[in-house]
């Protein structure tokens, strides 16, 4: 298999999942958030505490543009920031009650949608998919 029609390929599979999830839209799920917002409050939502310096790392995000975002967030109520207790110049980031609830709608949002995009398909087939997509995983970790 030639390599420029690899490359293509896994482009286009890019595009159309991107495009079947509906990720680029101003809004994620018709929540007042983006996908990118969505992620932090999903960072935090999972891992409360996190100081910025992890979430960057793990979102692979620019220093100025989370700290921007983070900003916005706080700004909304769905953030909260206080000194860390093993160094004070470290703000540990976590929900607040407005955050944890819309992530709960987020959550449900998100598994309807899984659910919907499953539910058309055959036992077998849902296991090929999600065969497929771990293999995927597996292979681009």
């Amino acid at each position: 298999m030639k390599k420029q029609y690899q490359i293509s390929r896994f482009r286009h599979f890019n595009r159309f999942y991107t495009n079947y999830l509906g990720l680029l839209s101003n809004s994620l799920y018709d929540s007042p958030v983006t996908l990118t917002e969505a992620r932090v409050l999903y960072e935090l939502d999972t891992r409360p505490g996190s100081p910025a310096r992890e979430l960057m790392r793990r979102l692979n995000l620019d220093k100025g543009y989370l700290s921007r975002l983070l900003k916005r967030l706080a700004n909304l109520g769905w953030v909260a920031e206080k000194s860390s207790e093993q160094d004070a110049r470290v703000k540990d980031l976590k929900l607040t009650d407005k955050g944890a609830l819309l992530m709960e709608r987020l959550h449900t949002k998100a598994a309807a949608q899984a659910e919907e995009a499953l539910a058309h398909l055959s036992a077998d087939d849902r296991k090929q998919v999600l065969s497929a997509m771990s293999v995927i995983e597996k292979f681009l970790s």
